[in-house]
Order: C-alpha cells, then sequence, then structure tokens
C-alpha cells in the first residue's frame, strides 16, 4: 500500500508540469496573418515559450506567442532582437477565436532582416 502511494505521489509530480504545458492547436496554422507597422511594446526571452507584445498602427494590441529559447535561437531570434518602440513586421498563424493574437512564423526587424520562417 505505502509502495503504490509513493509511485503515485512521483508520476503525479512527473505529470504536473507536462499537463502545464500547452499545444499550439488553438492557433490556426493554416494561414498566415501579415501584421505591418507593429510597434513592440515588450519581448520576452522566457521558457517554455517567448512572448512578443505589439500595438498596431490602430491601437489594437497583439499577444504574440513564440517557441521555445532554443527553438526561437535556431530560426535567428536572440534575447535582444527586439526593443520597445522598435517598428517591425510580424508574420504570424491567428489565433482560432478570433482575438488578437497568434504564433509567430516570422518577424521582419527594421533594415530588412527576417527572423523565423513565413508559411506561404
Amino acid at each position: 500500500m505505502k509502495a503504490r502511494l509513493i509511485i503515485a505521489a512521483l508520476a503525479a509530480a512527473v505529470a504536473g508540469p507536462a499537463m502545464a504545458h500547452h499545444s499550439f492547436a488553438m492557433f490556426d496554422t493554416t494561414r498566415e496573418i501579415e501584421l505591418s507597422n507593429m510597434t513592440i511594446v515588450e519581448w520576452q526571452w522566457t521558457s517554455p515559450h517567448t512572448w512578443l507584445f505589439a500595438v498596431a498602427p490602430n491601437g489594437d494590441r497583439y499577444s504574440l506567442e513564440g517557441g521555445n529559447p532554443g527553438l526561437m535561437r535556431r530560426q535567428g531570434f536572440t534575447k535582444g532582437s527586439m526593443q520597445p518602440r522598435m517598428r517591425v513586421t510580424v508574420y504570424m498563424a491567428p489565433l482560432r477565436n478570433g482575438q488578437k493574437g497568434g504564433a509567430i512564423n516570422a518577424v521582419v526587424l527594421p533594415g530588412g532582416r527576417m527572423l523565423g520562417e513565413r508559411k506561404r
């Protein structure tokens, strides 16, 4: 009986972090939306996912989720890639529920350098 409780406690401890991680099913990856002339509010280089918060010229605020820092680094992103008030173009897979947000596919920095990969 005691062994079963210990095994159950260990299983719960290991499963907790895995259950906290979500899939990208909330994004419509069959579509790509271009957001031009976005002003960066904040670029969070965090695990398990990076986040880009930006404002459109019309004032709409977007929350854009990226992959983990290791994946983003392989796509050319770094912790210092983007700074507040920088103007960029973002290519994203939109949220399925229609809210202002999505998954980052690519970001074009001032000067034309593209980070990530477009899903044409």
